[in-house]
């Protein structure tokens, strides 16, 4: 990497200091995330979340400080009397993928669905009539593997991405995690510099309900699971705790909004709405007594 570049990955010859890796918070993977510093700041981390997993195909997570300024902007970049040149290239604009992808993925023949839909459907006592309604509503994909993919869709019907993820028959993630674009990139049917914008899981289905109440979660499987047990709330996710963003959240203006926190992220996700304006919405606290990482789902299953 150019050594003139203002942020770059931490390593011991760029620092001085001998590397730190993290727990990446995409794949939940110890020692495997390495954060972006700024070298015009004492080789301080930009943030928590912003840097890259060393698991490029299983997991793919690369969070980039242009990425991070653009979806934080209350997050002035810290300036410097550095020359421009040294700035980070700008982002490529948005460039929705196709819906045929969408349509194409469209099965029921992932393992999380038929999870879904035997365990989840007898333990709520649901008809195949609503699990059809949950299946239908939400788009859920399925890879030729058997993993689910969670399509990203905005309030515009464009496209934005695919979180794939494994799971096993008993409801409980394992190891593979990964996004459409990075296969599709390999193969050549998408641009090497096409760009990740995320958008809410479940996004979509804002302009179907204008009146209902929203509650927003942490993970896909959560507001599934949660649509199914109230489904007179529009359930969404941010897909990880690091999905939440002033600027993902502002397809809610307007809307009432409860937002369910994992345990162990509320101070975090209540910094990030202090930010937002024109939602009228409530935080809350209930999982903040439980083990760290539980969530509705956890709660909901348990009982």
């Amino acid at each position: 990497m150019n050594s003139d570049y203002r942020y770059q990955l931490e390593t011991r010859k760029l620092t001085g200091r001998r590397q730190q890796k993290f727990t990446c918070p995409h794949c939940g993977k110890k020692k495997c995330f390495v954060r972006y510093v700024d070298t015009y700041n004492g080789h301080r981390y930009v943030a928590d979340d912003v840097g890259k997993c060393d698991h490029q195909h299983s997991c793919g997570y690369h969070y980039k400080p242009s990425e991070y300024y653009h979806d934080n902007q209350w997050a002035m970049e810290p300036r410097t009397s550095a020359s421009s040149h040294c700035a980070p290239k700008p982002l490529p604009p948005f460039q929705p993928l196709p819906v045929e992808y969408v349509s194409r993925s469209h099965s029921p023949h992932s393992i999380f669905w038929q999870w879904f839909s035997t365990t989840i459907a007898s333990k709520l006592s649901l008809s195949p009539e609503q699990i059809c309604r949950i299946y239908n509503d939400y788009f859920i994909g399925a890879t030729q593997k058997g993993d689910v993919i969670f399509w990203q869709i905005d309030g515009q019907q464009q496209v934005h991405g695919g979180h794939i993820m494994h799971y096993r028959f008993d409801g409980h993630r394992e190891g593979f995690q990964g996004w459409t674009h990075i296969p599709l990139i390999r193969v050549g049917l998408l641009p090497p510099d096409w760009q990740l914008y995320q958008c809410l899981f479940g996004e979509h289905l804002l302009c179907r309900r204008p009146d209902a109440h929203v509650c927003l979660v942490e993970s896909e499987k959560t507001a599934l699971v949660m649509a199914a047990y109230q489904p007179e709330q529009l359930w969404l996710a941010t897909a990880g705790s690091s999905g939440l963003s002033p600027e993902r959240v502002r397809c809610l203006c307007g809307r009432r909004v409860t937002l369910f926190p994992d345990s162990g992220c509320y101070e975090k996700w209540c910094q990030q709405m202090q930010l937002t304006t024109g939602i009228d919405y409530n935080i809350s606290e209930q999982l903040e007594s439980y083990p760290h990482n539980t969530d509705l789902c956890d709660l909901l299953l348990s009982e």
